[in-house]
């Protein structure tokens, strides 16, 4: 598989060739043609570059929508295939597979390349047939609009306000949710260890992730919330596709995602692998730093985590249903 990496800076294309170590700049319009292309030619691009249709307020997107699309159906023709890398993976890219540590677009773009074909792993997305959001997106970002408000009044009070029903359900029903986690779901919530009651109980630093996964389904006035385009309570793909955005191409996730992945898996991740003073001057270890022995761990606990936090909403959705839904 011959792989071509681009990468646009300075309103030109670097193109890397993967095969032959060598790069070549090209104008918007000579990058459009696709002659640089052989047939069957793998082309990898940041989603930024070659995923978005240009926009006013950012110089990163070259081409307008209807542009991509032809681009992506001529490559089909030629029997190539486009793939869009993440960029916020970009910098790890460079960090430990770039040459020096200078940020040039030769160095991206050779950096991409040695981690796609060193990351087996490494989700890489396919073009989009359309650019027109659907009705299932469209109402996930009301319905995240709506969560981001919930979830900052909710942090005044540290997630304990006495008026809320999310907070009263968590009371009520945490040592339900507990019964009904496998083992290995309780350790996320550090429900794994047993009072000699036989009762689960919640650590408090826990608490902004159940009450996080709660109020997904259960408003703080005390009746279900529901997508605003079906009238339904919200299914667990949809929350995971459309609200919390679980996909690396997908930004802006809100405070759901950041409680559940920015604060909740990085503490989780940094405790079980003994990271948090081993980096440089005894500060946590950067994930660039991470040899690939470290990069597997920090995968499966990942894995690990987001079953976890899967599961756990599951059983709230199922207990929201049971003793809300009318």
């Amino acid at each position: 598989m011959q792989i071509f990496v681009a990468d646009f800076g300075g309103n030109n294309w670097l193109v890397y060739d993967e095969a032959k170590e060598e790069s070549t700049t090209l104008s918007p319009a000579e990058f459009y043609s696709q002659a640089f292309l052989p047939p069957g030619a793998t082309l990898i691009a940041e989603h930024a570059h070659l995923g978005s249709p240009r926009k006013d307020t950012s110089l990163a997107q070259v081409y307008e929508a209807d542009q991509l699309l032809s681009f992506y159906a001529r490559a089909k023709q030629k029997g190539c295939t486009v793939k869009l890398f993440p960029q916020a993976s970009t910098p790890r890219a460079r960090a430990r597979w770039g040459a020096s540590a200078q940020k040039t677009d030769e160095v991206d773009a050779k950096a991409i390349a040695l981690m796609v074909k060193n990351s087996p792993h490494m989700p890489l997305m396919n073009p989009p047939s359309s650019f027109e959001p659907t009705e299932a997106r469209e109402a996930g970002w009301a319905f995240k609009n709506e969560t981001n408000g919930i979830l900052n009044r909710a942090r005044r009070f540290k997630y304990e306000s006495e008026n809320d029903a999310v907070v009263q359900f968590i009371d009520d029903y945490s040592n339900e949710i507990a019964s009904r986690l496998s083992p290995s779901a309780r350790v996320v919530f550090d429900w794994h260890r047993i009072k000699k009651d036989g009762k689960f109980y919640a650590s408090t630093r826990r608490q902004s992730r159940l009450y996080t996964i709660v109020a997904l389904f259960l408003h703080p006035e005390g009746y279900v919330r529901l997508r605003p385009d079906t009238g339904s309570i919200p299914g667990i793909r949809w929350l995971r596709n459309c609200v919390l955005h679980m996909s690396p191409f997908h930004f802006r996730g809100g405070i759901a995602r950041s409680n559940l992945y920015w604060h909740g898996f990085k503490n989780y991740a940094i405790g079980e692998m003994g990271t948090r003073k081993a980096g440089a001057n005894g500060k946590v270890l950067s994930h660039y730093d991470f040899t690939p022995e470290q990069d597997r761990e920090f995968r499966q606990h990942r894995k690990f985590f987001n079953a976890g936090i899967i599961e756990a909403m599951q059983v709230v959705r199922d207990l929201v249903k049971e003793h809300y839904w009318q």
